[in-house]
């Protein structure tokens, strides 16, 4: 609902109040802000030409007082918005199973990759396709971030595309049924006989268990070495983290954390791991769950690192509901290495420093694996760890 009347003082009282518990306390300690919020109403009902929603005001009153602790991951979510991180978390989404990419060379949203057993492996949709048209909206690279929206929606409705397939030079016409989606945050392929890729782009419910069946694919197709891929991962979970730690390190330590009351945690593997030899990819935006992993396959001795010095973040958030369904999410601790050490604003150091030219940066995940420096020099390391 709009309205050119915004709230009234008492109101805004109420508002501030059900940021916290709703007490006396703290109305009375913020009785200064509900007179300049009252001023800034004053204001806006006097010469604001528009309508204001009563509801993005009061929802940006939230996201304002919790971005004043002056901390980059502390948040306030709204209901949709903490209604979507659940599931983005969870691995599951409604839509069609499809992951794209911009082609800056004709400035076109091409599909990368088409996911198993999706609707859109279904109705035919193909790698290499690009998409010209979705939900009657002609859409070019420009719409490339409203194109995921366009795509998602709920299970069993339906959504048009028009797609030009370069391979025959044909334009094809799409009627999708959207459905649940599992986004693989894990990918596997074997570089040769030797050598297996598994790449983790983020750290999500699904992923521990997206990694052990690309470790057993490892093993089923004899991989005598593994080139783990954490660049550009931001993290994620910290628990599936751990649990992948868990099957690569013998009996320790994983991680350690410690809140603002030095109330300290540790979380161990147990004895049951894969010893096959390992090269991790880190970058400056592998981050947080990936920094764990990084950081305790170092520190064990499981992996050299090769790339770049990871980017640093070495505190963890915690996601707490409130009542009305919105949420906030709050630096609550930071976490240590097994050896100690709290990488926050460090990062990570490679045991090889290579990086990308400039050119190879902008082309992303297109890069052909004789073209990426980085793996290649993974897999060089790899291979003399393999012949020790």
């Amino acid at each position: 609902m709009k309205s050119k009347h915004i709230f009234r003082g008492a109101a805004v009282s109420l508002i501030l109040g059900t940021i916290v518990l709703c007490t006396t306390a703290f109305v009375d300690k913020y009785q200064h802000v509900v007179r300049k919020l009252s001023m800034l109403e004053s204001v806006l009902n006097e010469y604001y030409v528009g309508d204001v929603d009563t509801y993005k005001l009061q929802e940006g009153i939230y996201k304002g007082f919790i971005s004043g602790v002056g901390d980059t991951y502390s948040a306030y979510y709204t209901q949709k918005e903490y209604d979507d991180f659940k599931e983005e978390a969870s691995g599951i989404y409604h839509g069609i199973g499809i992951r794209m990419y911009l082609e800056a060379e004709d400035n076109s949203i091409v599909i990368k990759e088409v996911f198993e057993g999706s609707p859109a492996e279904e109705a035919g949709l193909l790698p290499n396709d690009k998409i010209i048209k979705v939900a009657g909206k002609n859409v070019s690279g420009n719409d490339y971030t409203i194109v995921s929206s366009l795509v998602a929606g709920e299970k069993d409705t339906e959504v048009e595309m028009t797609i030009f397939r370069p391979s025959d030079k044909t334009t094809y016409e799409f009627t999708l049924t959207r459905g649940n989606i599992t986004y693989p945050t894990v990918n596997f392929r074997m570089i040769d006989d030797e050598v297996a890729y598994i790449q983790i782009t983020k750290f999500e419910e699904l992923t521990h268990s997206q990694f052990k069946t690309a470790l057993e694919k490892s093993e089923a197709q004899n991989a005598k070495g593994i080139v783990l891929d954490l660049r550009n991962n931001p993290g994620g979970l910290l628990r599936i983290a751990k649990d992948i730690v868990d099957e690569l390190i013998p009996e320790g330590i994983i991680v350690s954390t410690k809140d603002k009351n030095g109330k300290s945690v540790e979380y161990y593997a147990d004895n049951q791991y894969t010893d096959i030899p390992m090269v991790v990819l880190i970058n400056s935006r592998s981050a947080s769950a990936s920094e764990v992993v990084a950081g305790a396959l170092k520190d064990y001795g499981r992996a050299k690192m090769v790339g770049e010095t990871s980017y640093g973040k070495g505190v963890v958030q915690t996601v707490i509901p409130l009542s009305d369904g919105s949420a906030l999410k709050l630096t609550t601790s930071q976490y240590f290495t097994p050896s100690g050490v709290c990488i926050q604003g460090i990062g990570i150091e490679p045991d090889v420093q290579i990086g990308l030219p400039i050119e190879k940066l902008i082309r992303g995940s297109n890069l052909e694996d004789t073209e990426d420096d980085q793996l290649q020099t993974a897999i060089k390391v790899l291979r003399q760890e393999i012949s020790e």
